[in-house]
């Protein structure tokens, strides 16, 4: 997701919209892989999992877009932004990029 996200920096940027990537979040290693998980399970395995950086995070006034692999539940979509308000980062929007192989 980085990449992707560094990619659409560089683009927004390119048209004239200033736009960084802010890597603000941390994933503990004794989460599970979410797949085959309820959407209880999910909430319960990312709770007090997910970790703000602040000091990768963006100013508290910037517009963020979070960016997610996949939505199944919105689990991790609704971890990701309680952990940035947690530190006074509003998530704007959340962005879903998936592809079928």
């Amino acid at each position: 997701m980085l990449a992707i996200a560094d990619h659409c920096a560089r683009a927004l940027r390119a048209s004239g919209v200033d736009a960084q990537v802010a890597p603000a979040l941390r994933l503990h290693a004794l989460a599970r892989d979410s797949v085959g998980l309820t959407a209880e399970d999910r909430t319960a395995n990312l709770a007090g999992r997910l970790r703000p950086v602040p000091r990768r995070a963006p100013p508290q006034d910037i517009p963020v877009l979070l960016l997610d692999d996949v939505i199944t539940t919105g689990a991790t979509a609704v971890a990701c932004t309680e952990a940035l308000a947690s530190i006074d980062v509003r998530v704007t929007a959340v962005l879903t990029l998936t592809t079928v192989a």
